[in-house]
C-alpha cells in the first residue's frame, strides 16, 4: 500500500494527517523534516538545495517501494506531474494507493499560513507557486480519485484557536463506497473532488 499525505503548502497536512498516522504507530517520509536534518548536518547547504535533495530522496524511496511491492508513506503537495504520474503507474502495476488530502478554502489562506510559518522560522514558498499548486493539486487528485483504493479529504480552513488544528472530514471513499458520505454544504474548493467521488460511488 502506498499512502499519500497530500496538500498544498500551508494546508497543515503534517498536523492533520501525518500526526494521526504517527499517533497510530505509522511513520512517513516528510521532505521538510529531511531538509531540516540535511541543513543541520551541513549548515552551509542552501535551503533550496536541501529541499531538492530531500524531494529526490523521497521520490527514489517511492520508486523503490513500488518496484519491491513494499508499503510506503510519504508527504507531497501533489501539485507536480512527476509524483502524480508515478502514482498512476503504481496503480497500473497493481499497487494499492490511498490518499489523505488536506485543503484550504483559498490560495490566499495557504499564503497566509505559510507567511505565519515563516515568521516562526519555517521556509518560504513563492506566492505564485502556491497559487499554481492550489489549482494543480486539485486537478491531480481528481484524476486519482477514480483509481485509488481509498481517498479521504479534509478541510482545515478553520483558524487554529491554540489547541491545534480542527479539520473537517469532507468525505472518505473506500473503493467504490463512501466510508463517510460527503458533508453538506460542501466547501466550494472541494466540490470538484466530491463530484468525482460521487460519480465513482454511484457508477
Amino acid at each position: 500500500m502506498i499512502t499519500v499525505i497530500a496538500g498544498v503548502n500551508g494546508a497543515g497536512k503534517s498536523s492533520v494527517a501525518g500526526a494521526n498516522l504517527r499517533y497510530n504507530g505509522a511513520d512517513y517520509f516528510n521532505p521538510d523534516e529531511i531538509a531540516r536534518e540535511l541543513r543541520a548536518d551541513n549548515p552551509s547547504l542552501a535551503e533550496t538545495e536541501a529541499n531538492a535533495r530531500a524531494w529526490q530522496m523521497g521520490y527514489e524511496q517511492l520508486l523503490c517501494a513500488i518496484e519491491e511491492g513494499q508499503d510506503y508513506l510519504f508527504e507531497t503537495t501533489l501539485g507536480g506531474n512527476t509524483i502524480c504520474h508515478t502514482l498512476h503507474d503504481a496503480i497500473d502495476q497493481g499497487e494499492a494507493v490511498r490518499v489523505f488530502f488536506v485543503g484550504l478554502a483559498s490560495p490566499e489562506l495557504h499564503i497566509a499560513r505559510v507567511a505565519a510559518r515563516v515568521s516562526r522560522g519555517g521556509h518560504p514558498i513563492p506566492e505564485s507557486k502556491i497559487r499554481e499548486r492550489w489549482v494543480s493539486s486539485i486537478h491531480n487528485l481528481m484524476g486519482l480519485i477514480p483509481r485509488c483504493a481509498a481517498v479521504t479529504v479534509f478541510d482545515n480552513s478553520a483558524e487554529d484557536t491554540g489547541s491545534g488544528p480542527d479539520p473537517v472530514c469532507l468525505f472518505a471513499l473506500q473503493g467504490d463506497q463512501f466510508a463517510r458520505p460527503p458533508v453538506r454544504p460542501m466547501p466550494n474548493w472541494a466540490k470538484p473532488l466530491a463530484s468525482v467521488a460521487i460519480t465513482r460511488a454511484v457508477a
